[in-house]
């Protein structure tokens, strides 16, 4: 029997896999949805021992470590965030590093299954690393994207209370802000981390494809992705309300005002014929 340990960090928004590469003396073009696969020779002189161990590195900011040491991920780490331009985008919400485990265990006398916490098979392909890498590098992305949509839910909290009390103390600048994150997310979830999308391989090959299906439901990719939508959605519903809510109010305080501005012009047109 051997385990292959995957360890999978939630870094950044977006790396420039490009620059990555380049610290590791890979000149050659990476694709924009491929990741960049680090193994032998490449980690030599990062860690004390190569054997079995390979980092992926995902542009929507993930990395997996297969069979790293917590110890050999904060020092690898920091040598990717040490290398010059290699974070394009940083997620200034983000609370704490999100992360998730997984692990796949050969064990040549026992039926391929897939469990809570582990991928038990009988005989290993590229697949398998490449498809769990692939899955827990997503769930680690999304996690990171519901933590920041709690933040601003808060926000939105906050609001809901205000209007509770009667007041009105949103503009439409802060309304603009919060739609324009919650948009911003919604853009990440589908076009950096491409959480809809099938990964080239599983077209191509049926095994690696029903590893992916079944992954993705394990961790339950699309169910987090249609909820997180759902919230994101309620959310610019209420902000909108606010902001509608908020320009009437202003229209109104204007329209009072043009009437007050009449009645004392009246008032002074009265007093001159008064006084005349």
């Amino acid at each position: 029997m051997k385990e292959y340990i995957f360890k999978s960090r939630a870094i950044c928004s977006e790396f420039s896999i490009s620059n990555i590469a380049k610290r590791f003396d890979i000149n050659r073009k990476i694709k924009w949805e491929e990741p960049l696969v680090l193994r032998d020779s490449q980690l030599q002189g990062y860690v004390k021992s190569i054997e079995d161990k390979v980092v992926y590195i995902y542009h929507f900011g993930s990395i997996v470590f297969v069979n790293f040491t917590n110890d050999e991920i904060d020092d690898f780490i920091n040598i990717i965030k040490l290398t010059p331009n290699s974070i394009k985008s940083l997620n200034k919400y983000m609370k704490y590093e999100c992360r998730e485990d997984f692990r796949i265990v050969l064990h040549e006398h026992m039926e391929e299954q897939l469990e809570y916490e582990s991928l038990v098979i009988n005989s290993i392909d590229e697949h398998h690393f490449s498809m769990t890498a692939l899955v827990v590098a997503k769930s680690v992305a999304l996690e990171t994207i519901e933590v920041t949509m709690d933040v601003v839910f808060d926000d939105v909290e906050k609001i809901i209370k205000s209007l509770e009390n009667g007041n009105l103390n949103i503009n439409e600048k802060q309304a603009a802000s919060i739609i324009g994150r919650v948009l911003s997310f919604k853009h990440t979830t589908i076009s950096y981390i491409m959480l809809l999308d099938k990964p080239a391989i599983a077209w191509k090959n049926e095994s690696a494809e029903n590893l992916f299906n079944d992954l993705a439901d394990l961790f339950e990719l699309n169910d987090r992705y249609e909820k997180l939508n759902a919230k994101s959605q309620t959310m610019v519903d209420i902000i909108e309300i606010f902001a509608n809510l908020s320009h009437s109010k202003r229209a109104n305080n204007l329209e009072i005002i043009v009437i007050l501005l009449i009645l004392i012009e009246v008032i002074i047109a009265f007093r001159d014929i008064i006084f005349r």
